[in-house]
């Protein structure tokens, strides 16, 4: 028997399919705006002759590089601010600062820096995922209940016992929203950096389809990654609740054990 919500994802994506052909016709110009028959015959073939493959190998590996080393930094530096208040102190007013430059208007600063190497791309999406990732740790850090704090130093707890099963967890929510809120600027930074300075990628394919009147071949690439950035969100979403999972029930059995 069909779900309810497997129905309601075929009316969705039907729906839309739909609203897409009729305002290319009634509003839009088809040779500017393709009707989506056209635009699924050129990703198929972009898809056959390994040309798309290639520009989103080359955008997931940048977003993972860089994703992955400013969600480290940003978790230590987050933690760091939550617990000391001299950090925040510090730290707080050039944060602030920075946090409403966003990830595309870094990208002229960071190619002037790193030149147009892979390295200015790693920069401007460790960029975009270090800031919220900052902000959001250091919220859940700085929000933990004194009262469980106090409680587990009167059943003698150390210092790294509090910060390993109070601090942590109490902040874990807060992180995976900053890590999730962080993946959305990735993505955002590096399509900007490869519109620019960038020879593949599919930022690249979007523009490259633009200056050469590919409207159909540009349309493709939006698509792409539109499903692109749906697919890792769903895939963090998955991966996050597994861990979540398993970092519940080993806390569940360490204190089984201790009591």
């Amino acid at each position: 028997m069909i779900s309810r919500r497997a129905v309601r994802l075929t009316l969705s994506v039907v729906g839309f399919v739909a609203l897409w052909w009729v305002s290319t016709y009634v509003f839009f110009n088809p040779k500017l705006v393709p009707p989506p028959n056209e635009v699924a015959a050129t990703l198929w073939q972009l898809g056959i002759n390994g040309e798309m493959w290639e520009h989103v190998w080359a955008s997931l590996r940048r977003v993972g590089i860089g994703y992955v080393l400013g969600s480290a930094s940003g978790i230590a530096i987050g933690t760091i601010i939550g617990l000391y208040r001299i950090a925040d102190e510090l730290l707080e007013p050039p944060l602030q600062f920075v946090r409403n430059i966003t990830p595309v208007a870094i990208v002229p600063l960071a190619i002037h820096a790193f030149g147009l190497d892979e390295a200015s791309k790693y920069f401007i999406v460790w960029y975009g995922t270090i800031i919220p990732v900052i902000f959001n740790t250091a919220m859940g850090v700085s929000s933990t209940p004194p009262i469980r704090i106090r409680a587990a130093m009167c059943l003698g707890a150390t210092q790294r016992d509090i910060f390993f099963r109070i601090v942590i967890p109490s902040a874990w929510p807060f992180t995976l929203t900053g890590l999730r809120i962080a993946l959305g600027f990735a993505f955002m930074g590096v399509v900007a950096a490869e519109m620019i300075a960038a020879e593949s990628g599919v930022g690249f394919l979007i523009m490259q389809s633009r200056n050469m009147f590919l409207p159909a071949q540009m349309f493709a690439g939006l698509f792409m990654l539109g499903v692109i950035g749906m697919c890792t969100d769903r895939f963090f979403h998955f991966v996050l609740n597994r861990m979540m999972h398993a970092h519940m029930l080993m806390l569940t059995a360490d204190i089984g054990a201790d009591t």
